[in-house]
């Protein structure tokens, strides 16, 4: 009777510890700025994978700039990061919704960045215990957004 307690316990423990989720996040986080060096503040980067599409998994990792300008990713929780894979980076940058009633606030970048494209940023992320994309720089003038430090 202990050994069959013993086993219900065991198949609880690792049923429990599982992930559910289909690919595995890894933890990502950046920082954007205007050309300047000011951190941009409520600016939405947004990682796009046709692949992890394709295979049934809906979700994209974004994170919202803070007032530092740096961002991590979320997947399925909070600050979780992101798949291992190749992306397509987008950003938005607009003041935060107030309510859901309110119509959105538009793109200072012009929506030029808001979908992923040809000429979009790219990333790959590995399996790791924390990955940095670097620091995005933002032209205002120009609209451009290059990445300056990898």
């Amino acid at each position: 009777m202990s050994r069959f307690l013993l086993l219900i316990i065991v198949a609880i423990l690792v049923g429990c510890t599982r992930t559910e989720y289909p690919n595995s996040p890894y933890p990502v986080s950046g920082r954007v700025q205007t050309s300047d060096g000011t951190p941009a503040s409520d600016v939405r980067v947004t990682l796009h994978s046709s692949k992890i599409i394709a295979e049934g998994d809906p979700f994209r990792p974004s994170g919202m700039t803070g007032d530092d300008g740096i961002f991590q990713l979320t997947t399925y929780e909070t600050n979780d990061g992101a798949p291992a894979g190749s992306y397509a980076i987008t950003f938005r940058w607009a003041e935060p919704q107030k309510n859901m009633v309110d119509a959105m606030p538009k793109d200072k970048l012009r929506n030029r960045f808001a979908r992923p494209t040809e000429q979009s940023l790219t990333c790959d992320i590995i399996e790791s215990e924390s990955q940095d994309l670097g620091i995005f720089e933002i032209d205002t003038k120009k609209l451009t957004i290059e990445r300056v430090n990898p």
